[in-house]
């Protein structure tokens, strides 16, 4: 029988885990009778295995049309709120 582990709750009735799993950002779980079981999630693993499909080979027409709709090259602003990104595009 596997080892039973009794996840403790913090003031405002958050589950604690144990140390190896705090820096897991997605966990799924499945109730089985009386008891909740945690699986970590990587995402990669929610989507389907790719790699057997054929590569497909875009027109010429249709990357010239994206060109021409991705032809804004300006770079990115960094701030922390709405405000300060107003100002930076203000300069």
């Amino acid at each position: 029988m596997a080892e039973t582990k009794i996840l403790k709750t913090d003031s405002r009735g958050r589950i604690i885990l144990p140390p190896p799993f705090r820096k897991e950002p997605l966990f799924e779980y499945s109730v089985k009778g009386d008891q909740i079981i945690l699986y970590p999630v990587r995402t990669v693993r929610k989507y389907p295995d790719m790699s057997d499909l054929p590569e497909e080979e875009l027109s010429p027409d249709w990357t010239e049309r994206e060109k021409k709709v991705n032809t804004d090259t300006r770079t990115g602003i960094i701030a922390s709120t709405p405000s300060r990104t107003l100002k930076k595009t203000k300069k």
